[in-house]
Protein backbone atom coordinates (compact mmCIF):
# COMPACT_ATOMS: atom_id res chain seq x y z
CA UNK A 1 0.00 0.00 0.00
CA UNK A 2 1.37 3.49 -0.94
CA UNK A 3 -0.39 6.67 0.25
CA UNK A 4 -0.01 9.82 -1.43
CA UNK A 5 -0.62 13.30 -0.61
CA UNK A 6 -2.38 15.18 -3.34
CA UNK A 7 -2.70 18.98 -2.60
CA UNK A 8 -2.30 22.36 -4.73
CA UNK A 9 -3.96 26.23 -4.80
CA UNK A 10 -7.73 27.27 -5.49
CA UNK A 11 -8.13 26.95 -9.10
CA UNK A 12 -5.24 24.41 -9.91
CA UNK A 13 -6.98 21.47 -11.29
CA UNK A 14 -6.27 19.31 -7.83
CA UNK A 15 -10.19 18.41 -8.14
CA UNK A 16 -9.69 16.88 -12.04
CA UNK A 17 -6.14 14.76 -10.98
CA UNK A 18 -7.98 13.64 -7.76
CA UNK A 19 -11.25 12.27 -10.14
CA UNK A 20 -8.78 10.91 -12.92
CA UNK A 21 -7.04 8.83 -10.25
CA UNK A 22 -10.03 7.57 -8.67
CA UNK A 23 -10.62 6.17 -12.31
CA UNK A 24 -7.36 4.41 -12.73
CA UNK A 25 -8.10 2.39 -9.80
CA UNK A 26 -7.06 4.45 -6.79
CA UNK A 27 -8.98 4.97 -3.43
CA UNK A 28 -9.22 8.48 -2.52
CA UNK A 29 -9.90 9.84 0.82
CA UNK A 30 -11.11 13.17 0.77
CA UNK A 31 -10.46 15.85 3.57
CA UNK A 32 -12.70 18.61 2.80
CA UNK A 33 -15.59 15.55 2.18
CA UNK A 34 -14.99 14.38 5.82
CA UNK A 35 -14.92 18.45 7.06
CA UNK A 36 -18.12 18.74 5.58
CA UNK A 37 -19.66 15.46 7.00
CA UNK A 38 -17.97 17.32 10.54
CA UNK A 39 -20.28 20.23 9.18
CA UNK A 40 -23.55 18.71 7.99
CA UNK A 41 -26.79 18.20 9.91
CA UNK A 42 -25.74 16.46 13.40
CA UNK A 43 -22.33 17.10 12.38
CA UNK A 44 -19.98 17.27 15.61
CA UNK A 45 -18.45 20.11 14.14
CA UNK A 46 -21.60 22.80 14.22
CA UNK A 47 -21.72 23.72 17.52
CA UNK A 48 -18.43 24.99 18.04
CA UNK A 49 -18.82 26.93 14.73
CA UNK A 50 -22.26 28.60 16.43
CA UNK A 51 -20.56 29.25 19.52
CA UNK A 52 -17.36 30.99 17.39
CA UNK A 53 -19.12 32.74 14.66
CA UNK A 54 -22.73 32.60 15.88
CA UNK A 55 -26.25 32.34 14.75
CA UNK A 56 -25.56 34.64 11.41
CA UNK A 57 -23.86 31.50 9.66
CA UNK A 58 -26.65 29.65 9.87
CA UNK A 59 -29.91 28.98 7.95
CA UNK A 60 -33.26 29.42 10.26
CA UNK A 61 -34.12 25.53 10.16
CA UNK A 62 -30.12 24.86 11.73
CA UNK A 63 -27.98 24.17 8.61
CA UNK A 64 -24.55 25.87 8.26
CA UNK A 65 -24.28 28.64 5.60
CA UNK A 66 -21.50 27.91 4.04
CA UNK A 67 -21.39 30.88 1.58
CA UNK A 68 -21.73 32.58 4.47
CA UNK A 69 -18.69 31.06 6.68
CA UNK A 70 -16.62 31.04 3.80
CA UNK A 71 -17.07 34.67 3.10
CA UNK A 72 -16.17 35.40 6.56
CA UNK A 73 -13.02 33.01 7.32
CA UNK A 74 -11.40 33.55 3.68
CA UNK A 75 -11.30 37.30 4.42
CA UNK A 76 -9.94 37.16 7.96
CA UNK A 77 -6.99 35.18 9.09
CA UNK A 78 -7.75 35.07 12.80
CA UNK A 79 -11.29 33.43 11.74
CA UNK A 80 -10.02 31.05 9.41
CA UNK A 81 -7.49 30.11 12.44
CA UNK A 82 -10.49 29.58 14.38
CA UNK A 83 -12.62 27.32 12.19
CA UNK A 84 -8.94 25.39 11.34
CA UNK A 85 -8.39 24.50 14.80
CA UNK A 86 -12.31 23.45 15.23
CA UNK A 87 -12.52 20.98 12.50
CA UNK A 88 -8.51 19.94 11.51
CA UNK A 89 -8.16 17.92 14.61
CA UNK A 90 -11.17 16.05 13.77
CA UNK A 91 -10.55 15.23 10.33
CA UNK A 92 -6.69 14.47 11.03
CA UNK A 93 -8.04 11.56 13.48
CA UNK A 94 -10.56 10.35 11.30
CA UNK A 95 -7.77 10.43 8.15
CA UNK A 96 -5.42 8.45 10.28
CA UNK A 97 -7.78 5.98 11.33
CA UNK A 98 -9.19 5.36 7.69
CA UNK A 99 -5.30 4.76 6.83
CA UNK A 100 -4.29 2.50 9.78
CA UNK A 101 -7.54 0.38 9.17
CA UNK A 102 -6.33 0.19 5.47
CA UNK A 103 -3.32 -0.83 5.95
CA UNK A 104 -4.65 -3.60 8.97
CA UNK A 105 -6.79 -4.82 6.64
CA UNK A 106 -3.69 -5.81 3.85
CA UNK A 107 -5.03 -3.52 1.32
CA UNK A 108 -2.27 -3.26 -1.39
CA UNK A 109 -2.97 -0.21 -4.04
CA UNK A 110 -2.61 3.60 -4.32
CA UNK A 111 -4.33 5.39 -1.70
CA UNK A 112 -4.99 9.33 -2.05
CA UNK A 113 -5.27 11.72 0.77
CA UNK A 114 -6.64 14.58 -1.30
CA UNK A 115 -6.35 17.65 1.13
CA UNK A 116 -5.77 21.63 -0.17
CA UNK A 117 -4.44 22.43 3.07
CA UNK A 118 -1.95 19.13 2.92
CA UNK A 119 0.88 21.18 4.21
CA UNK A 120 -1.08 24.15 6.05
CA UNK A 121 -2.38 20.70 8.28
CA UNK A 122 1.09 19.06 8.32
CA UNK A 123 -0.94 16.36 7.07
CA UNK A 124 2.06 15.65 5.01
CA UNK A 125 3.47 12.81 7.60
CA UNK A 126 0.92 10.66 6.52
CA UNK A 127 1.53 9.71 3.52
CA UNK A 128 4.80 8.18 1.88
CA UNK A 129 5.34 10.96 -0.81
CA UNK A 130 3.67 14.09 -1.70
CA UNK A 131 2.23 15.47 -4.92
CA UNK A 132 1.82 19.12 -5.93
CA UNK A 133 -0.88 20.20 -8.52
CA UNK A 134 0.33 23.86 -10.25
CA UNK A 135 -0.92 26.10 -12.39
CA UNK A 136 0.18 29.73 -13.79
CA UNK A 137 -1.63 32.60 -11.42
CA UNK A 138 -3.92 33.72 -14.10
CA UNK A 139 -5.27 30.53 -15.56
CA UNK A 140 -6.40 29.47 -11.85
CA UNK A 141 -7.96 33.14 -11.97
CA UNK A 142 -10.33 32.62 -14.84
CA UNK A 143 -11.13 29.13 -13.90
CA UNK A 144 -12.38 30.24 -10.48
CA UNK A 145 -13.95 33.32 -11.98
CA UNK A 146 -15.94 31.22 -14.54
CA UNK A 147 -16.87 28.26 -12.00
CA UNK A 148 -17.54 30.05 -8.49
CA UNK A 149 -18.30 32.97 -10.04
CA UNK A 150 -16.24 35.02 -7.48
CA UNK A 151 -14.91 38.13 -7.89
CA UNK A 152 -10.96 38.80 -8.83
CA UNK A 153 -10.47 40.66 -5.31
CA UNK A 154 -12.42 37.56 -3.18
CA UNK A 155 -10.43 35.33 -5.46
CA UNK A 156 -7.06 36.58 -4.38
CA UNK A 157 -8.21 37.32 -0.80
CA UNK A 158 -8.71 33.49 -0.78
CA UNK A 159 -5.16 32.64 -2.33
CA UNK A 160 -3.35 34.77 -0.23
CA UNK A 161 -4.80 32.43 2.85
CA UNK A 162 -2.83 29.55 1.30
CA UNK A 163 0.69 28.93 1.40
CA UNK A 164 2.37 29.70 -2.16
CA UNK A 165 3.17 27.24 -4.62
CA UNK A 166 7.01 28.29 -4.12
CA UNK A 167 6.78 27.02 -0.42
CA UNK A 168 4.60 23.93 -1.43
CA UNK A 169 6.54 23.16 -4.34
CA UNK A 170 9.65 23.14 -1.71
CA UNK A 171 8.01 20.74 0.74
CA UNK A 172 6.48 18.58 -2.58
CA UNK A 173 8.29 15.41 -3.64
CA UNK A 174 6.43 15.84 -7.06
CA UNK A 175 5.03 18.75 -8.73
CA UNK A 176 2.00 18.46 -11.61
CA UNK A 177 1.77 21.28 -13.92
CA UNK A 178 -1.86 21.27 -15.07
CA UNK A 179 -0.93 24.25 -17.20
CA UNK A 180 -1.48 23.05 -20.49
CA UNK A 181 -4.37 20.57 -22.20
CA UNK A 182 -6.12 17.58 -20.40
CA UNK A 183 -4.74 14.99 -22.24
CA UNK A 184 -1.30 16.62 -21.28
CA UNK A 185 -2.07 16.07 -17.96
CA UNK A 186 -3.26 12.63 -17.98
CA UNK A 187 0.28 11.75 -19.52
CA UNK A 188 1.84 12.97 -16.64
CA UNK A 189 -0.67 11.35 -14.03
CA UNK A 190 0.24 8.25 -15.96
CA UNK A 191 3.78 8.14 -15.73
CA UNK A 192 3.39 8.90 -12.15
CA UNK A 193 1.27 5.63 -11.39
CA UNK A 194 3.13 3.43 -13.36
CA UNK A 195 6.60 4.40 -11.81
CA UNK A 196 4.52 3.95 -8.37
CA UNK A 197 3.41 0.28 -9.48
CA UNK A 198 7.33 -0.84 -10.55
CA UNK A 199 8.13 0.65 -7.42
CA UNK A 200 6.11 -1.83 -6.04
CA UNK A 201 6.50 -4.44 -7.86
Amino acid sequence: MRVIGLTGGTGSGKSTVSAYLKKRGCCIIDADEIARQLTSPGGEALDPIREKFGDYVFYDNGILDRKKLGNIVFNDEEKLKILEEITTKIVIRKITDKIHQMKESGYEGIVILDAPLLFEFGMEGLADENWLVICDRERRIKRLENRDGLSRREITDRMANQLSDEKKMDMADQSIDNSGSIDDLYCKIDQLIERIKNENN
